[in-house]
C-alpha cells in the first residue's frame, strides 16, 4: 500500500501534476496578500474604502509602471484603525473626501537598514462634511496613505518617506466602513 502511494506520488511529481503540488503542500499566495500577511491570520480594519477603478487611475496618473510590485491590495483604502477595539458602526457609510498629495515608491527599512518590503503608495489628506466623522479622523495621529503595491506587507507603506514625494493633486470620494482580510466590506 505504502509503496503504491509512493510511486503514484513520484509519477505525479515527474509529470508535473497539480495534485503533486497540492499533496506537497505548495500553495501560492493570492495576489492581494503576501505570505507574511497570510501568516498573520484573519484581521480586520476600519477604513475609508475607495472604488478600485478610481484608486488604480490615480496610481496610473502617478506612475506609468503601476503596479510597481507584485502584490496589489484587493481593497484600496485609507486605514483609520487596524483591529479596532471599539468599532464605529454608526459612522459606516459616511462620505469621506480623500485628497492625494504625493506619490513615492521604494524600500522600507528597519533601524538596522534591513529591507522589510518594497512598497508604493500615495500620501493623502482625509476629510468629511459629517462633523462626527471628521472628529474621528482628527482623533487619529497617522501618516495617512493608500498602498498601491508591495512585496512583503502593505502595513509598511506608512513608513515610506513622503517628504520628497512626487506631488499630486487628485481628489477621490470614499466611504467609511470595515473591511477584513477575506475581502469583505461593511459600509452600512
Amino acid at each position: 500500500m505504502k509503496r503504491t502511494f509512493f510511486f503514484r506520488f513520484l509519477a505525479a511529481i515527474l509529470t508535473g501534476s497539480a495534485v503533486c503540488c497540492f499533496l506537497a503542500g505548495f500553495q501560492e499566495a493570492p495576489k492581494h496578500q503576501s505570505e507574511q500577511e497570510l501568516a498573520e491570520g484573519f484581521y480586520w480594519y476600519e477604513a475609508v474604502i475607495l472604488r478600485t477603478e478610481d484608486a488604480e487611475n490615480a496610481f496610473r496618473t502617478a506612475a506609468d509602471d503601476f503596479p510597481k510590485y507584485e502584490i496589489v491590495p484587493d481593497i484600496f483604502h485609507v486605514t483609520t484603525e487596524y483591529k479596532p477595539e471599539k468599532k464605529h458602526e454608526h459612522l459606516y457609510g459616511s462620505a469621506v473626501s480623500v485628497h492625494i498629495t504625493g506619490y513615492v515608491s521604494g524600500p522600507v527599512q528597519d533601524e538596522e537598514n534591513n529591507i522589510l518590503s518594497y512598497n508604493e503608495g500615495v500620501s493623502v489628506v482625509v476629510s468629511s462634511e459629517n462633523e462626527e466623522m471628521q472628529a474621528l479622523i482628527d482623533s487619529y495621529d497617522r501618516n495617512w496613505h493608500i498602498t498601491g503595491s508591495y512585496t512583503e506587507a502593505a502595513k509598511y507603506t506608512g513608513q515610506l518617506d513622503f517628504s520628497n514625494a512626487a506631488p499630486l493633486d487628485i481628489t477621490l470620494e470614499g466611504t467609511f466602513g470595515l473591511a477584513d482580510s477575506d475581502g469583505n466590506i461593511i459600509t452600512e
